[in-house]
């Protein structure tokens, strides 16, 4: 097994947090190529090609955003509701699981807290059949109890709604959580939260805990 980053059980000792968040695409997992190949087929099944690089920058998990992007930047227009893209979506994605590769230094990690034990949770922007199939095939799905998805928020990050969600299945207050993430707007989502943060982008971890003026608002959810 790979063993989580020099000096980090140490310091997850210090910290002692009483549960950890994660993240799910680009975090535990690399779902960048799946992604965007999973769009592009949906994509083109609607009858619209984009180019290579305009969709690899693409929001591709805010379709209020990426059918602005989509009308801003190319003049297309998405010809079918939110629903329908992530239905699609969904489908194309479920058949290319063997694209999928973990994170190793976070899964196994997530491996360790999950011996100690630590309650864990997945917060991801991602459709709850995606995080939940790529979790099986990353070989991680026995770990965590909650999961937290797109379909359980009104709100996508940066709004932090899905960390909230999750603190509140893991009955712990959001400052005795640990979050991962690999976003600036996933960090703002936990911070926004009230939850310390992990950048897992970082050679070397450090925690980083939410402004000292961060409030905890209430989410809005429908899990």
């Amino acid at each position: 097994m790979t063993e989580p980053p020099a000096g980090t059980r140490d310091f997850l000792a210090a910290a002692q947090p009483a549960a950890c968040i994660f993240d799910f695409d680009g975090t535990l997992v690399d779902t960048s190529t799946i992604n965007t190949d999973a769009a592009r087929a949906t994509l083109a099944s609607l009858g619209l090609t984009v180019p290579e690089p305009w969709l690899r920058q693409a929001p591709l998990a805010d379709l209020t955003a990426l059918r602005d992007r989509l009308k801003a930047d190319l003049d297309l227009t998405l010809p079918c509701t939110d629903e329908e893209f992530v239905s699609s979506a969904r489908a194309q994605w479920l058949t290319r699981t063997g694209l999928l590769r973990p994170v190793a230094r976070v899964t196994a990690l997530a491996r360790h807290l999950a011996s100690v034990p630590i309650p864990m949770a997945v917060a991801s922007a991602n459709d709850g059949a995606v995080v939940r199939a790529g979790l099986t095939a990353a070989g991680l799905s026995g770990l965590f109890a909650t999961i937290v998805a797109r379909e359980h928020v009104t709100r996508l990050r940066p709004a932090p709604d899905a960390y909230l969600l999750a603190t509140t299945k893991l009955a712990t207050a959001p400052h005795h959580c640990l979050a991962f993430e690999n976003t600036d707007d996933g960090i703002t989502a936990a911070h926004t939260a009230g939850v310390p943060v992990i950048d897992v982008r970082n050679t070397t971890w450090t925690i980083h805990q939410p402004p000292t003026t961060t409030t905890t608002p209430t989410p809005t959810a429908s899990y």
